[in-house]
């Protein structure tokens, strides 16, 4: 970890190819596995409020696969399901705990980071930050520069509810 990272704030955990993600938490004993697709308002928010927890849990690996194309989808029978994750367009963003590989712990949707590490502390014990329920600044931020993607989506689910 940088020296000054504490002076810049939390930094996003930016999603990466689910490859990736896999081999990132493969490598820890201890790991957060966060799952999004592109155009999802939710998953879009999603690598402030993993920052935040980053941050608040240095010794948890924090790592976000990206399934953006069909090869990823396909690949996650062979990736995902042996490790104990599902997960389906219609249930991300969504995450696991996972421990030496396997998922221990599962939450479907996103933040904001309180609500995730509200969530882990049962597991986990208390973290070393202490994260509420109301948006962090960089989750914020993250909610504004993706306010008109989440209110364009909101338009089309009600629209398909009428």
């Amino acid at each position: 970890m940088p020296s000054d990272r504490k002076s810049r704030g939390p930094l996003p955990v930016e999603p990466v190819p689910l490859v990736e993600a896999i081999d990132l938490v493969d490598a820890a004993p201890l790991a957060l596995l966060a799952l999004g697709i592109p155009r999802c308002g939710a998953c879009e928010v999603l690598p402030a409020s993993l920052g935040e927890i980053a941050a608040a849990r240095p010794s948890l690996t924090v790592a976000y696969g990206w399934l953006s194309s069909p090869a990823e989808w396909e690949a996650r029978s062979d990736l995902l399901w042996p490790r104990g994750i599902r997960v389906a367009r219609a249930s991300v963003p969504a995450m696991a705990l996972l421990r030496d590989g396997t998922a221990i712990e599962r939450r479907y949707g996103g933040g904001p980071a309180g609500a995730i590490d509200a969530w882990l502390e049962p597991i986990l014990g208390p973290s070393e930050a202490s994260l509420t329920l109301e948006p962090t600044p960089l989750e914020q931020e993250a909610l504004e520069s993706t306010a008109q993607l989440r209110a364009r989506q909101t338009r089309r689910k009600a629209a398909l509810l009428d």
